[in-house]
């Protein structure tokens, strides 16, 4: 067979809950063989070259058209099933932001002149389908037959997103705590569909099943060997990301008096919160999420301003004390207890706020608010773990999530609050988050 290539963006903030979400959908139907490995979008290829000594020249013109663009953002949402050549594939659904259709219609001009694609996406890329492959080359009938199951999984999940706290509701409680002290594997609850942002950082070139080249477009270089698999590297360019996308700031923001702050979930000192949420941080380095979330605060924050935090400040053994953490953040706060806070001292199970004409409930759990509550509430808790339920704004449900992933890291103003949700009543659209998204 052919030398093979492919160009594809391998999943950045995502990459953990993809790959967990995959290894229990496919463990779960029995299609464990048939898994991929190493989730990522496909920009072009397969292919091959028509000068076998021509990869010099592949990575040339990647990289001319790369230089173009800089960080690629896309929305994961749901799942999908088609039946091609090789058999039956099961994927995330992708929604390509216009950068990432605009990056992958440019590759395919430029290498269409000397590849010989085995794609047929690659000759008409206004229709190329976007998506993260969970299994491929399925037998005939299986990828139906895992499509039936996530749909049945989904409609059969014990307690619905969203939920008031019930007896219903029970089973998948006890089933988050068997897993978390280790009873249970995570693919044993119901398997829900994500939706998900990220953004492609790097662009990675395969040869068969080695990494040719990777290129680096915060950098704009392509980066050597050593530079790929070294995780400073990789710590690097998510630096990099963060601040081009304002998840870390470098200057005070201006604001003007009289402005109350908001904001949800910290949970400094908590390393696993980085995979379960999708922060743009390593795994391998708390420290430097504290430091940016604390410097971020303090950027947004004067210290005779108001600011209510809804709960969840710091968690993990490893976490230093609560007092620590407080005595570095300015303002002047309000602190609402959250799940992980029980039996902390100067906190308040809620609070309540009018602003605009608008009367707020703020709290941690949006379950815990009253049922009779005509208000809009404001919470955390949900993180960005169920946006379509817990968006930054839901017009229907009149609640908004001000937990720390779904604003960008940084507290939020509860005037600012107002005017979006005046401009998204008149919509009737949900805002999923408070950062530019793509769906």
């Amino acid at each position: 067979m052919d030398d093979t290539y492919l160009v594809e963006i391998r999943l950045a903030r995502t990459r953990w809950r993809i790959k967990e979400t995959t290894r229990a959908i496919t463990q779960k139907s029995g299609a464990e063989r048939y898994r991929e490995r190493h989730p990522h979008i496909s920009l072009y290829g397969p292919f091959t070259l028509e000068d076998p000594g021509g990869e010099q020249h592949l990575l040339v013109t990647i990289g001319s058209i790369a230089g173009n663009f800089g960080a690629i953002p896309f929305t994961i949402g749901g799942w999908e099933r088609r039946e091609g050549m090789h058999g039956g594939v099961v994927a995330f659904s992708v929604f390509p932001s216009p950068v990432l259709a605009g990056l992958t219609g440019a590759l395919a001009r430029a290498l269409s002149g000397f590849t010989i694609s085995l794609n047929a996406w690659d000759l008409r890329p206004d229709e190329k389908w976007f998506h993260v492959t969970i299994a491929n080359l399925l037998p005939p009938g299986k990828s139906e037959e895992i499509a039936s199951m996530l749909a049945a999984q989904e409609n059969g999940a014990a307690c619905s997103p969203g939920a008031p706290s019930a007896p219903s509701c029970l089973r998948t409680r006890l089933f988050a705590l068997a897993q978390r002290i280790g009873f249970l594997h995570r693919h044993t609850s119901p398997i829900r569909p994500l939706l998900l942002d990220d953004t492609g950082i790097r662009i990675t070139v395969m040869h068969n099943d080695e990494i040719l080249g990777e290129y680096d477009l915060l950098r704009q270089c392509w980066l050597t060997q050593e530079e790929i698999h070294d995780p400073r590297s990789w710590q690097q360019s998510l630096a990099l990301y963060r601040k081009s996308a304002g998840f870390e700031l470098f200057a005070p923001v201006v604001h003007g008096p009289d402005e109350i702050f908001l904001i949800s979930d910290l949970h400094v000192g908590h390393a696993n919160i980085i995979r379960y949420c999708s922060r743009p941080f390593v795994h391998a380095d708390v420290a430097e999420m504290d430091r940016v979330l604390v410097a971020n605060w303090n950027y947004c924050i004067a210290p005779t301003d108001r600011v209510y935090f809804l709960g969840d400040l710091r968690y993990g053994r490893d976490a230093r004390p609560e007092a620590e953490y407080r005595a570095l953040l300015k303002g002047n706060i309000t602190f609402i207890a959250g799940n992980h806070d029980n039996g902390l001292p100067h906190t308040v199970p809620s609070a309540q706020l009018t602003c605009d004409g608008i009367r707020f409930l703020l709290v941690h759990d949006p379950a815990d608010a009253p049922r009779d509550f005509d208000g809009w509430i404001i919470h955390g808790h949900h993180h960005n773990n169920d946006l379509r339920t817990f968006p930054f704004i839901d017009v229907a449900g009149k609640q908004v999530n001000v937990s720390a992933e779904v604003l960008g890291y940084s507290p939020v103003s509860l005037r600012e609050i107002c005017r979006i949700i005046r401009e998204q009543v008149g919509s009737g659209e949900p805002l999923l988050l408070r950062y530019p998204y793509v769906r």
